[in-house]
């Protein structure tokens, strides 16, 4: 069972499988993908591919008391820069400038 992670308020990170000729044979691949999350879809007027989402997978909430734990900070800390993140990328998208949200380890 392949299960995605939901980050609030940014989108989920997910994999569909996708068919591919590799030497004559057709493989399945599990590819990564990410879907912005509908308020920031629906905020800056973009366009939601949802045909590409999987229709059964259930997704998993961040875990906020992980990244807690890894990171030694405290809950307030990692809820007050994930959600500054959010407002940074949301300013950059509005301003229509081309955003690269990089996350260290994520899959």
């Amino acid at each position: 069972l392949l299960q995605g992670v939901w980050i609030p308020t940014l989108g989920y990170f997910d994999t569909v499988p996708r068919e591919v000729m590799m030497g004559g044979e057709t493989v399945t691949l599990q590819m990564p993908t990410f879907h912005l999350a509908r308020n920031l879809v629906c905020a800056h007027s973009l366009t939601d591919d949802r045909a590409l989402l999987p229709g059964n997978e259930e997704l998993e909430p961040l875990k906020y008391s992980k990244v807690v734990a890894t990171a030694s900070v405290s809950w307030w800390k990692v809820e007050c820069c994930t959600k500054g993140t959010m407002s940074l990328l949301s300013h950059c998208l509005r301003k229509g400038e081309n955003v690269a949200l990089i996350l260290k380890d994520i899959g």
